[in-house]
């Protein structure tokens, strides 16, 4: 296994796509990253010899080395029971794919009981690009291209005055009610198909569009907003000058996992 807590085990982790982003943004903003114990099984064996250890774990991904197409298909709902079975597949599609597992700093929510899905699109010194998704759904649909709900473009020198009383001034679109009904379904669909039933978790996802609340904008100014000016030159310095971070909120702050560059964000927002 590799751990983040090792740190000869640090520069063989970020050869791995997903969890190089992660340990991007632990460097980078860690105030801001919720994750803690970041590790990565690489075989069955390991998993079977380490079962009692990996079980403390809460949350997981599916990786594999750069330079190897990324693993895509393996959905699951996030939770202990079914990291074996999740392993299983990424070494069905790829040997040398990988199990992550890591903690969160608080309680992980329900993948339906989320404010939003957000996805902050940097380009240093010139804009920021934001597009989210709202209540019921979380960064899969933002990250992946698979829809957007509120967009917002804030040019660099406005973030110094940036505010939750003028942050709406920068929202150049919001879904209407018809094309939200369509990514309501298929929000249900995807929910239904990593095995969650429709009816302990469809009172979550709004009938009718609610724009995201300020509070969690709030979160995002703070937390983030406010930060990027001034770790301009830092980013800069490290090759950071096109990037995005994003994820979704747990509770009330957004709580990303991911920080990735240029070529990473086209990567995926084209898969």
């Amino acid at each position: 296994m590799l751990s983040i807590k090792n740190i000869h085990d640090q520069p063989k982790m970020m050869k791995y796509y997903r969890t190089s982003d992660m340990l991007n943004l632990l460097y980078f903003f860690p105030q801001l990253s919720p994750i803690r114990d970041l590790t990565i099984v690489e075989s069955k064996e390991e998993y079977l010899e380490n079962k009692d250890f990996l079980h403390h774990f809460s949350q997981n991904r599916v990786d594999t080395l750069k330079g190897r197409p990324p693993i895509l298909g393996i959905e699951n709902s996030g939770k202990e029971n079914v990291f074996y079975e999740t392993l299983i597949k990424v070494k069905e599609k790829d040997p040398l794919g990988v199990l992550v597992l890591f903690n969160l700093t608080s309680k992980p929510t329900e993948r339906y009981e989320r404010w939003a899905g957000i996805s902050v699109g940097v380009d240093l010194g010139i804009s920021v690009l934001i597009e989210a998704v709202s209540r019921g759904f979380d960064g899969r649909e933002v990250s992946k291209n698979i829809c957007t709900h509120e967009r917002y473009f804030i040019p660099w020198f406005d973030l110094r005055k940036l505010s939750i009383e003028n942050f709406k001034d920068y929202q150049i679109y919001q879904i209407n009610n018809e094309d939200y009904q369509i990514s309501r379904l298929e929000r249900i669909n995807f929910l239904k198909s990593i095995g969650l039933e429709e009816k302990v978790f469809s009172s979550f996802i709004p009938e009718e569009y609610q724009p995201i609340p300020d509070f969690i904008w709030l979160s995002v100014i703070r937390n983030l907003l406010k930060q990027l000016e001034k770790k301009e030159d830092l980013l800069a310095s490290f090759g950071f000058t096109n990037f995005a971070i994003s994820g979704h909120t747990e509770g009330r702050e957004f709580a990303p996992w991911q920080m990735f560059d240029k070529s990473r964000y086209t990567l995926l927002k084209k898969k």
